[in-house]
């Protein structure tokens, strides 16, 4: 177990700048994802810490010792990759021992570290296959088992579970969390994949462009995005544009509670789908939509409603609720998030009314 601190980390390319001023620290036996689309510098981030790749400027401290001048080898970390770069000519327990036998340990106690990392990851009896004759979930297993068997004080993940599919990917995530709380390692997730994040993740860094645009926990995140990049790139999101003036909210041609103190000018206005209620009948307080399309998935359904001078709305639908395709719905704004010029947003709370289907 160990900590992490990130202080004042830039990573140039060139002229390109990859990473940003980042600044964070990761707890003892804290699991941190980072999150965020591809090319914004957080797989970059990951290899600095792990010292394959050197930081422009910053420091990288772990134990509160500076690593930043160490190689990557002489780092108390140890990586899993996307792509699970066995050794097809090894067997599982050669693939397993070799950074072992680097380290020039007793055969004996190489054999049983192997035997109990197998044991942790589920391939007990794996010993003498070789990748080839493993599904990708049980290579991905090995490379696991390949990383704990080191015993680093911090465990790397970039995009482990990206190439699987998807009953694999949720399959492996909760083996992951598991072994991690097992074993109360330091881990360092790096995905795009924001349901990963918001599973396994004890905090989430949202990143965007090189910068940390958020760090909190998952919880935080999802209901308080502390912009619209982390409000659209987190869950299913309405975000409708709409102007302050006189102290009235308008979302296009109509009017909506805002919040107290906000200054005339244009402001964006997030809405989750869970947070529009729809009600038994037209209300003053609701606005009646045209149902443009209803799809199906399973425990519930998703709609797509439309009227006259405002953009489409996502709503989940309860599937006892009657509900047809170009048929009306009286849709209610319990709570909303109103974003201006970057400043944190305001949030708006309303009562339900009394006739909430």
């Amino acid at each position: 177990m160990a900590t992490l601190d990130l202080t004042g980390i830039y990573k140039q390319f060139g002229s390109v700048t990859a990473v940003h001023d980042v600044n964070f620290q990761v707890q003892d036996g804290e699991f941190m994802c980072i999150l965020g689309p591809s090319g914004c510098g957080k797989s970059t981030l990951l290899r600095m810490v792990a010292g394959f790749e050197m930081p422009t400027s910053g420091d990288i401290r772990i134990d509160s010792e500076s690593v930043t001048a160490l190689s990557a080898n002489r780092r108390p970390t140890a990586m899993v990759f996307q792509k699970y770069t066995l050794w097809p000519h090894m067997k599982v327990s050669e693939n397993i021992a070799f950074g072992l036998q680097l380290r020039r340990l007793p055969r004996a106690v190489i054999e049983q570290k192997v035997k109990e990392s197998l044991a942790l990851v589920s391939l007990s009896g794996y010993e003498d296959r070789y990748p080839a004759q493993l599904s990708g979930g049980q290579q991905q297993r090995v490379a696991l088992a390949r990383a704990l068997v080191l015993e680093p004080k911090i465990l790397l993940l970039d995009e482990p579970f990206s190439s699987l599919d998807a009953i694999l990917r949720v399959r492996l995530r909760e083996e992951l969390r598991r072994i991690q709380r097992r074993l109360k390692i330091t881990a360092i997730f790096v995905t795009h994949d924001q349901e990963e994040a918001l599973t396994l993740a004890d905090r989430i860094a949202v990143m965007n462009a090189g910068h940390i645009e958020q760090l909190a926990a998952p919880s935080e995140i999802y209901a308080s995005p502390s912009s619209l990049f982390v409000a659209d790139f987190i869950g299913a999101m309405n975000l409708i544009p709409g102007t302050v003036s006189g102290g009235r909210l308008m979302l296009g041609a109509l009017p909506v509670d805002a919040p107290a103190g906000l200054s005339d000018g244009p402001v964006t206005v997030a809405i989750r789908p869970e947070d529009l209620v729809v009600l038994d009948a037209p209300q003053a307080s609701a606005w009646s939509m045209t149902v443009e399309q209803i799809s199906d998935l399973g425990y519930y359904r998703r709609a797509i409603l439309e009227m006259p001078g405002m953009q489409s709305l996502k709503i989940f639908l309860p599937k006892a609720l009657e509900a047809q395709e170009r048929g009306t719905l009286h849709v209610y704004a319990r709570r909303y998030l109103v974003y201006r010029d970057g400043n944190a947003p305001q949030e708006v709370v309303r009562g339900l009314p009394v006739s909430a289907a």
